[in-house]
């Protein structure tokens, strides 16, 4: 049975129909993406019930320092499944083992650092990222079970889901995702408002998500016992290893991966401490409009990872022809949906805002953040796509300047300029600017990426489908 669908698997790779193959691996990462919207819609609608301006703010400054558990997730995982898909690819399960290894207990070894980090950082962490007297107590607690007890769980879910993704388990890889993000929502009422007293709603949402995913964490490591004559899988540490180029192969595109995450948190903090000034009814109704957001962006990067071990799988198998039709049929989905989404929520601003919290001044300022913000989404398709093609084809270069480019050194600029210029206003006009510097960013590396391919192409024959390695070339 194991033997049957790995067969499967490789059909999908190799021989599927491109619109076959793409959708079988992207939806259920996109199912997981919005799933995880809903439930992160789920703990911001829980607490708005509160009326509390102070606990919705301090879920969305929160919301940064958690990124960093995604942040290393998307370094041991995108990289370690970008680097196993294309030696599948290359028929070289030896040495797919051995990352999987190395990136399996690397990012456990990491969740365990950055929980006694959290752990004792707690108390100066807080003022830095935003929080102020009156939201300090929840965000304590809430950084507590999420990033504490709950730092092993968060990442390793995640972790394990890059993983399973990067052999072609694409359902299965969606299905563990999703179960954490299902137990969140049905959990968070029970903690939020059944077994804890009053007041504690937002330390209730965070037992919930703690407990979400250690049950799904749970199921993946299941996953891999029972699929322990799969060739890739192990838990052994005799196939954890950092030479033979593995650590270095991981790292080269799980650093872009984890920088691209790690520098949307700052990006997020350099909002939150800009706009804090405003009041707690201001950092709620930012935090409210980016979670609206999150249904083009997040939905849009569940796309592009679905497909990164299938392009990279052809990459390695020197399949060029097959990528490039994967690549132009999944930018034209993304880009027909992110302009859907920009549509929809420039018609709807204000009662997608009004979903989450009714509160006046929220309201108000969630309605002028979100109307800017829809602008954009189609942008950021053309850049995730992008950065998909150079961390799935292991060019290290190119996916760290635009991952440095859409969050970093243009958005955290921008704000500050932008605020001296039009007030608070300028602060939500910085993610469009930022996003249509990395929109041309993206497509100069891009064609120069195509040139390349095509050097190759005429050099080896156009039928010939020799490997093409331009890891350094820009």
């Amino acid at each position: 049975m194991s033997m049957e669908k790995n067969k499967k698997r490789t059909w999908i790779f190799e021989e599927a129909p491109i619109p076959e193959a793409v959708f079988t691996m992207a939806i259920p990462t996109i199912i997981t993406q919005l799933i995880n919207i809903v439930y992160n819609f789920a703990d911001a609608w829980y607490v708005g019930r509160t009326g509390s301006a102070a606990m919705m703010a301090a879920l969305s400054v929160s919301l940064p320092v958690f990124i960093i558990i995604q942040a290393l997730a998307n370094l041991f995982g995108i990289g370690g499944a970008s680097a196993i898909s294309r030696a599948l690819g290359r028929k070289d399960t030896g040495r797919a083992r051995k990352i999987f290894a190395f990136s399996f207990y690397g990012g456990l070894m990491a969740a365990v650092i950055y929980a006694v980090v959290v752990f004792f950082a707690r108390p100066l962490m807080i003022p830095l990222i935003g929080g102020s007297e009156d939201s300090y107590p929840y965000i304590y607690n809430y950084m507590f079970w999420t990033m504490v007890v709950g730092a092993i769980p968060t990442l390793g879910n995640a972790l394990c889901g890059h993983l399973v993704r990067s052999i072609g388990a694409a359902r299965e890889a969606g299905f563990g995702l999703s179960m954490g993000g299902v137990l969140n929502i049905i959990l968070d009422p029970l903690f939020m408002f059944v077994l804890l007293p009053r007041g504690m709603e937002v330390t209730g949402a965070a037992i919930a998500t703690c407990l979400s995913n250690t049950i799904a964490l749970t199921y993946f490591l299941v996953f891999f016992y029972r699929h322990r004559d799969n060739p890739v899988f192990t838990f052994s540490p005799a196939d954890f290893t950092i030479g033979e180029g593995i650590s270095g192969e991981v790292f080269s595109i799980g650093t872009a991966a984890a920088l691209q995450t790690f520098l949307a948190m700052v990006s997020n903090i350099f909002a939150n401490k800009l706009v804090v000034e405003y009041g707690s009814a201001a950092v709620a109704g930012m935090g409210i409009a980016k979670k609206v957001n999150m249904i083009a962006f997040n939905t849009t990067m569940g796309l592009t990872q679905g497909v990164l071990p299938l392009i990279a799988y052809n990459y390695g198998a020197k399949k060029h022809v097959r990528m490039e039709q994967v690549i132009r049929f999944t930018a034209a989905v993304a880009l027909g949906y992110t302009t859907c989404c920009t549509i929809f929520f420039r018609l709807f601003t204000r009662r997608l805002i009004m979903f989450f919290i009714k509160e006046p001044a929220s309201v108000d300022f969630g309605t002028k953040f979100l109307s800017v913000l829809a602008f954009a989404a189609p942008l950021c398709a053309l850049s995730y796509m992008a950065n998909t093609i150079f961390q799935a084809s292991g060019n290290r270069r190119a996916s760290f300047i635009l991952s440095i480019m859409r969050k970093g050194v243009v958005d955290i600029p921008a704000m500050i300029i932008f605020k001296t210029m039009m007030g608070l206003s300028g602060v939500t006009w910085a993610t469009p600017f930022a996003e249509v510097t990395s929109a041309i960013t993206a497509g100069v590396l891009y064609t120069r990426f195509k040139k390349s391919m095509k050097e190759m192409k005429l050099a080896s024959g156009e039928g010939s489908g020799d490997v093409y390695e331009i890891h350094d070339e820009y």
